[in-house]
């Protein structure tokens, strides 16, 4: 009695387990149980469980032929080595209205396993997919015509159809990005506008004011490149253009303002906040050389950066990433550019010293900006990774 009485309680448990798991179903669309199922194969690629995945992304297509979950199958079918049956999902992403990015990427991933395949010497059978039934197509229709009776046989009936293509999983490195939503990209394009104030240089003897205003504004251009991901540290090499206004009063050479071209390498890390990834705080310091122009030849219009100084920048960021991959940055950023007093100028014997322009003292000017980045997840140059749906 007691093994009976075991076993019936077993069933009566897992009686109710299926009624509450269908009650739990029965209060999601379909189109949330698929999206559910796509988040778990996803998953399931991430920790390089490729048959769960397949199996995940199999039941999501079967509540919603959505064509990014065929693409995810492809993509975990590949991982498998089930090179045929990877051929049948991706030719079914084709038949159910991509977006031209998506069939951009699928055309690229058939062309990938046609290549692992051909490298392991096997031969694909391309019949709507590998030569198999396709689960996927609809069934046939009760008002088709009947088929000709004069019509000559078709020598393809009756024929057993072949094994599906299966290799050895590609080696190497996955075909897909197979990391979750996180700041892991290898180098970056991005802009900043900033305004500030500070102290530039100081009045050359006669003076009664500041011979450069005390306002300033700019941009920079940069590039990031993640050298250590583990911990989020890249380097960022960058070109900023700062303008300083005029100050109260003019020198005898009528420098109105100040132009400062600034070429620069920098380090900085991201740190950012548990449980709410896309937000960081990214420290940075970096190290420039400065090329300054007095506008001197204002009249002219021409631009003459033939003072030169070193100058030192520390920023503190606040990011927020978004995106499928993070792949978009905005930031709001506050820091400092300090210059060294001008060491190289020019020897025209026409143009003044850095002394006789105020430049010969340190200079120093914080800032606010915000900023836009993007991020790539690919080495210079080569072809993008196929991220999944």
């Amino acid at each position: 009695m007691t093994r009976l009485t075991w076993v019936a309680n077993a069933l009566l448990a897992t009686a109710v387990s299926l009624t509450g798991t269908r009650l739990a179903y029965a209060n999601e669309s379909q189109a949330d149980i698929a999206s559910k199922l796509n988040d778990e194969g996803k998953e399931q690629m991430y920790s390089n469980n490729y048959a769960g995945a397949t199996a995940s992304f199999r039941q999501a297509v079967a509540h919603v032929p959505e064509p990014k979950y065929f693409f995810n199958l492809c993509t975990s079918l590949y991982q498998e080595g089930k090179f045929d049956e990877a051929l049948t999902a991706c030719n079914a992403v084709a038949n159910n209205n991509p977006a031209a990015e998506l069939t951009d990427k699928t055309n690229k991933l058939v062309g990938r396993i046609k290549d692992e395949a051909k490298a392991q010497g096997i031969e694909l059978h391309p019949a709507g997919g590998g030569g198999l039934p396709d689960p996927n197509a609809p069934p046939p229709d009760p008002n088709a015509p009947p088929p000709d009776p004069n019509a000559p046989p078709d020598p393809n009936v009756g024929r057993p159809l072949p094994p599906p293509a299966v290799g050895r999983a590609p080696q190497g490195q996955a075909v897909f990005a197979a990391i979750r939503p996180d700041h892991h990209y290898t180098w970056a394009l991005g802009i900043d506008v900033y305004g500030g104030g500070g102290q530039i240089g100081h009045a050359p003897a006669g003076f009664t004011g500041d011979p450069y205003g005390h306002a300033m504004g700019g941009f920079r251009i940069k590039g990031d490149y993640m050298i250590l991901p583990a911990i989020r540290t890249g380097v960022q090499a960058y070109l900023q253009v700062s303008q300083f206004t005029a100050g109260t009063d003019q020198m005898a050479t009528g420098a109105l303002n100040l132009d400062v071209l600034d070429v620069g390498l920098a380090a900085y890390r991201h740190i950012c906040l548990r449980g709410f990834e896309r937000l960081c705080l990214t420290p940075l310091v970096g190290v420039h050389l400065s090329l300054m122009d007095p506008n001197q030849d204002q009249g002219s219009g021409n631009q003459t950066f033939d003072y030169a100084a070193i100058g030192l920048r520390g920023e503190l960021a606040a990011t927020f990433a978004f995106g499928r991959r993070y792949e978009h940055v905005l930031s709001v950023s506050g820091g400092i550019n300090a210059y060294s007093p001008v060491f190289s100028s020019p020897n025209d014997g026409l143009s003044p010293s850095a002394e006789q322009i105020g430049l010969d003292a340190f200079s120093v000017a914080g800032y606010v900006g915000v900023g836009y980045t993007y991020r790539f997840n690919t080495p210079f140059g080569s072809a993008a990774f196929v991220t999944l749906e």
